[in-house]
Parts: C-alpha cells; sequence; structure tokens
C-alpha cells in the first residue's frame, strides 16, 4: 500500500532543502537542457535565431537545398535586413549564393524552403524585379544588397541555416536574487511507501 501527497514549495525553500540551508543561495546552478554544439562550419547569430554555414563549392538551389537538409538545416531563408548582414559578413565578396526562397508552385508567391509558406518580408535587391526577374529560385546578390531572383539551374556557392533551438542553446539559471526566488514556486512529490 502506498499513500502520499503532492506538495508545492517556493522555490527559496526547496533550494535549501537540495543545499543544505544556505540561506545566500551562493553558487547554486541548474542546468536545464545540455550543449550541444553546432555542426562543424556553422557560425551562430542568436539576435537572428540561425546559425549559418557558407559552402563555396557551386551546386544547383536543388543540390544545395539537398545538402543543407543533410545537415538538419535548410537555405538561408533571407527575410530581414539583418539576415542579409550577417549572410554578406560569411560569403565571399564577389558571388550571388543560393539562398531558401523560390516561387516553383506560384510565380507570384515567393516561398520558404524552411516553412512551405509564403514570405511575408523579402529585401529585394533595389533593381531586382521579384515578379518578372528571370529565375523562380533566389540568390542574394554579391555586394549583400539584397535578394534577387535567379535560375534554379545554375551552379552557385550557397548559404545553410540551422535554428537556435533548445538543441543548440545552453540554459542555465543561476539563482542570485532571493527575492524572485520566493515568488517562484517548485512541486516537490513527497511519496512514502508503507
Amino acid at each position: 500500500m502506498s499513500s502520499g501527497f503532492l506538495v508545492t514549495l517556493p522555490l527559496q525553500l526547496a533550494c535549501q532543502m537540495i543545499n543544505g540551508g544556505n540561506p545566500n543561495f551562493e553558487n547554486i546552478s541548474f542546468v536545464f537542457n545540455k550543449t550541444t554544439p553546432l555542426p562543424e562550419g556553422y557560425t551562430d547569430f542568436p539576435d537572428v535565431g540561425f546559425a549559418y554555414k557558407y559552402y563555396a563549392t557551386k551546386m544547383t538551389w536543388n543540390t544545395a537545398r539537398k545538402q543543407c537538409i543533410t545537415e538538419g538545416g535548410s537555405l538561408a531563408v533571407i527575410d530581414s535586413l539583418d539576415k542579409v548582414k550577417h549572410i554578406s559578413s560569411l560569403k565571399e565578396k564577389s558571388v550571388n549564393v543560393h539562398v531558401g526562397l523560390h516561387r516553383l508552385f506560384n510565380a507570384a508567391v515567393w516561398t520558404s524552403v524552411r516553412s512551405g509558406q509564403p514570405v511575408g518580408f523579402v529585401p529585394w535587391k533595389p533593381e531586382a524585379n521579384a515578379k518578372a526577374g528571370v529565375g523562380n529560385c533566389a540568390v542574394l546578390w554579391s555586394d549583400g544588397s539584397g535578394v534577387s531572383p535567379s535560375k534554379c539551374n545554375e551552379e552557385k556557392p550557397s548559404v545553410c541555416e540551422i535554428p537556435l533551438s533548445k538543441k543548440y542553446q545552453r540554459k542555465v539559471a543561476t539563482l542570485q536574487n532571493v527575492e524572485s526566488l520566493r515568488q517562484s514556486k517548485v512541486s516537490v512529490d513527497t511519496r512514502r511507501v508503507v
């Protein structure tokens, strides 16, 4: 026969129980997730939530897309000016690179390879004609001035992206603020077997 009850304790009290009554909470840390290193060659940009890898090897857009998938990522979806800046910092300055936008299913709609959904904002190169431009795939222009349509079968370098998720980020909570601890609660299971 077993009996037990579930008690909700303030986090401060639970920490005292774990730490032998140390009321100052000095040097107490909880690691919630293990750190997983990024795949080789990726550079992380936490402000946009992605890590990027530049491939200098020239390949078609579809071959580049498949290469990114083998690493657990996708061709880089450029949907902000910050992403243009970060990706431009990684690539050779004199080349256009394949990126993860296409209009293969609907000539009027640019779609993300990551989500399969239309992209709300694309930082087009000022001279680019996104509606009537030649090509159904997209490239980041060599000078970093924006995205432009391109032919999918042209061989170019490419950039892959991997989202910075719980898998690749280390989360450590350090308990230093006693006041915030008093407001937090933790559940402790106190079952006894009789």
